[in-house]
């Protein structure tokens, strides 16, 4: 008896691959349901991001900017991927 996910005890590699393979899902995701990840996004191919390269070649939003992304578009900046009535 385990008492840990299968998810939880994979090999590494294969953790890896499925993290990476489930990403340009996740950055297509907040493109288009995520006005903020949207504005910070353009340009981004999410397809192309399925490696850490590429995701370290991602725009970086520092704590600083949360501020000015509130003003725009509050009351979360916009980098919510649901409406506020779903939350």
């Amino acid at each position: 008896m385990t008492f840990f996910d299968a998810l939880e005890t994979r090999a590494p590699g294969e953790r890896e691959a499925q993290l990476m393979a489930a990403l340009p899902a996740q950055v297509a995701h907040a493109q288009a349901n995520a006005p903020g990840f949207a504005r910070i996004l353009a340009g981004v191919d999410a397809a192309a991001v399925n490696s850490r390269a590429a995701l370290a070649k991602l725009p970086v939003t520092r704590k600083s900017d949360l501020g000015e992304l509130q003003k725009a578009l509050p009351p979360l900046g916009g980098l919510n991927a649901t409406p506020l009535q779903g939350l």
